[in-house]
């Protein structure tokens, strides 16, 4: 199997040995994260989760917290959301019915969202740390006046976002997957689906002046069930055949496995964030201990965007710890060695989002990561907003965690 991707050795991933039963850990005494963090020419605030009631009401919940998070900021309130990701419990509710109601409330707060809207995505996890929690929403906001940021419309999809929307140095995609919305079909495989969403990407990135060669970090969503290391090379076969100066110029990248999405049929979704700068003149930090089809790090504008680093460890020769703390450490370690390698470290952080597999802790792992960031940042705890994802898997069966991040030069 051919070595791809940041998610470390894959290959040692998929070879692992079988997931031990995670080990009881008391959680330290947790340090929040703060609401809201400005840099870069974006504003990053932690996930707003739901904590009672349904479905609904939740996203009635989050989105009037996001709004008042923003608004506390000064970055204008949920009218200034760019990018958003919402996540719904899987069986909770209709992923259409809380789009809709997201979208209802948030133009009610923001009624400038009705002709100015974000970009987004939808997916399905299987829970949430918090057992009351139904649907949480991440997102990235951007300063000053919603009307000068450049947003592209669908020609055929959603009218609720847009397909692209751009500020400062960076541009971000909505969430893209396989469906054609012209003819209303969907093609079954997901080869064909990887071929599909790939060829959306290009198509929206001309329409923003750009090529696929512009991206600098993108997420892929694989629904359960779908091979995550097929998708994996399929993907960046089929981006550099749009752009081949991707294998020199990579972007930074993660999957999770979730699932599902909006549809049932959608196998794949992927969002992406873009540089409107020439992709030959950005610093990129690429990875050294084995070749790689993405960087460990790239820098846009003074925003440093950092791949997803899981639990191999590269200072014990690529293995794969059972323990999901060990993976924490490990993770922690990658993270702060490419910022390292970037010119900052842990405490230039302005976001990090988690991902733990299912059946751990996640509570108990939120504070072992804060506390090992801690730890390399020489006793601080980083000052940057944050987000917890509890997913299906990751690349390879042995991986229980894994993190992705930015940080910026301040």
């Amino acid at each position: 199997m051919r070595k791809t991707f940041a998610f470390g050795m894959l290959l040692a991933c998929v070879a692992a040995p079988a997931l031990a039963a995670p080990k009881p850990a008391k959680a330290p005494a947790a340090v929040a994260a703060p609401d809201v963090v400005a840099a870069g020419g974006l504003v990053f605030p932690s996930a707003a989760v739901g904590t009672h009631g349904s479905a609904l009401d939740q996203v009635d919940e989050i989105v009037k917290t996001m709004d008042a998070r923003l608004r506390k900021a000064g970055a204008g309130g949920i009218g200034n959301m760019m990018q958003h990701t919402i996540y719904l419990k899987d069986g909770a509710a209709s992923p259409m019915d809380v789009l809709g109601r997201f979208h209802a409330d948030a133009r009610k707060l923001a009624p400038s969202l009705v002709g100015l809207p974000s970009v987004g995505t939808i997916v399905r996890v299987p829970e949430f740390a918090d057992k009351n929690t139904l649907v949480a929403v991440d997102l990235f906001a951007g300063p000053g006046k919603t009307a000068d940021f450049k947003r592209i419309p669908f020609t055929f999809g959603p009218k609720e976002i847009v397909e692209t929307i751009g500020t400062g140095p960076v541009v971000f995609t909505a969430g893209l997957e396989a469906m054609d919305f012209q003819n209303g079909k969907l093609v079954p495989g997901i080869d064909e689906q990887i071929d599909v969403i790939v060829a959306k990407l290009d198509g929206a990135m001309k329409k923003a002046g750009l090529s696929v060669g512009n991206m600098i970090s993108h997420n892929l969503y694989v629904t359960r069930g779908t091979d995550p290391i097929n998708v994996i090379e399929k993907f960046h076969a089929a981006t550099r055949k749009y752009s081949p100066g991707l294998k020199e110029q990579p972007s930074v990248g993660t999957l999770v496995v979730v699932d599902g999405m909006a549809v049932p049929g959608f196998l794949l979704e992927i969002d992406a964030i873009a540089s409107k700068d020439d992709p030959a003149t950005l610093k990129r930090v690429p990875f050294t201990e084995m070749p790689m089809d993405i960087a460990k790090t790239v820098q846009a504008g003074s925003l440093v965007f950092v791949a997803g680093m899981e639990g191999v460890d590269f200072d014990k020769g690529g293995k794969v710890s059972p323990d999901v703390m060990e993976q924490v450490d490990a993770s922690a370690r990658k993270i702060d060695a490419s910022l390292r390698a970037a010119g900052l470290s842990t405490a230039d952080l302005v976001k990090y989002k988690m991902y733990v597999k299912k059946g751990n802790d996640a509570n108990a792992v939120r504070a072992h990561f804060r506390k090992a960031l801690a730890k390399l940042a020489g006793g601080k705890q980083p000052r940057a907003a944050e987000t917890l994802v509890v997913v299906e898997g990751l690349a390879g069966p042995s991986l229980q965690f894994e993190v992705t991040a930015v940080a910026a030069h301040r």
